[in-house]
């Protein structure tokens, strides 16, 4: 296959992972990062062996330079939309962090941008791609639980309180829901599928406005449903677990697995898939399989899954 030439956009600290793992990796180069300042860019290139004409002081750059193939988005995701269409129309692939965007909408019109310039494009939620994730699916699908019927997840952290900050500033997109209750939506679309017959949620809207944490129930066809909790104010255990009429699964910090155990029988096995990197190299690994075949899309991370996740994003956040 060809290496697949990488650029960074937004040079924070989950930038500072995926650069860490590209390096590591032989199948990928990274190219080319950007900030919205050179001197920022230059140190960060610096970390990871970008050429200081490769580190850019503006979007606009990393995006004319040909060198690269697809770009990995890590601004805040209030600007996931605006740097999304910037590269699709620019001609470049992209890998953008979740939440992919802020609403539906914004969702649907970046991926009407990839269609028009016939460019790949996906979110990037790791946690579908981790190799214990991939097993726990197959086994479902196996019928190894019998009719699965419940999944219970969390992901909460207690955030040290700055009204200013990203988590708890309205205006840049703060609030549980959309930091780490994505994590647990997506992962019941995963588990379930994106149609939840009913949503009911309760969100707790702290003083600058944001929601601090959320409480979210997804009812499915026949009787099976979601249990779902976030918070930035909270330090919660952040497992999921999966219950079946025939067994159930424990997966600890779901989010980043690399362990479960798997109770069938009155019989508990755990099974452990440790990662080869840290746990980002197997989406990475996705985007180069697709832009290799000719793909826009990944079937394990599809366009209708990121429109219809964010779907149930915008009816929690309306209490629905």
């Amino acid at each position: 296959m060809r290496k697949i030439k990488w650029g960074i956009i937004g040079l924070g600290n989950i930038a500072n992972k995926f650069a860490h793992t590209a390096k590591a990796m032989d199948s990928v180069e990274l190219k080319a990062v950007a900030s919205r300042g050179k001197e920022k860019s230059e140190a960060f290139g610096k970390i990871y062996d970008v050429p200081s004409e490769k580190c850019y002081g503006s979007y606009e750059e990393l995006v004319r330079d040909e060198d690269v193939d697809v770009v990995y988005i890590a601004v805040p995701h209030i600007f996931h939309k605006e740097i999304s269409m910037l590269c699709l129309k620019n001609g470049k692939g992209v890998l953008c962090e979740k939440p992919v965007t802020i609403n539906s909408n914004e969702i649907k019109e970046v991926i009407d941008a990839a269609k028009e310039n016939k460019m790949f494009f996906m979110e990037a939620m790791k946690t579908r791609f981790l190799p214990i994730n991939q097993k726990i699916k197959q086994i479902i699908n196996e019928g190894k639980l019998g009719d699965v019927r419940l999944l219970q997840a969390d992901f909460g952290f207690n955030a040290e309180f700055n009204p200013m900050g990203r988590l708890f500033n309205k205006d840049l997109g703060g609030g549980a829901l959309l930091d780490v209750g994505i994590y647990t939506i997506s992962y019941s679309s995963f588990i379930f599928g994106n149609h939840p017959k009913n949503i009911k949620s309760t969100l707790y809207i702290g003083k600058t406005g944001v929601d601090e944490c959320v409480s979210i129930n997804l009812e499915y066809e026949n009787g099976k449903q979601s249990q779902l909790y976030g918070a930035i104010n909270l330090d919660t255990v952040r497992d999921a677990n999966i219950i079946g009429t025939k067994g159930r699964i424990r997966v600890p910090k779901f989010s980043n697995a690399d362990n479960a155990y798997i109770l069938i029988n009155d019989k508990e096995e755990k099974i452990e898939m440790p990662f080869d990197i840290n746990g980002f190299e197997y989406q990475i690994r996705e985007v180069s399989r697709c832009i290799n075949e000719g793909r826009l899309e990944s079937e394990i991370m599809s366009w209708k899954d990121s429109i219809e996740t964010m779907n149930i994003i915008d009816l929690v956040k309306s209490g629905q």
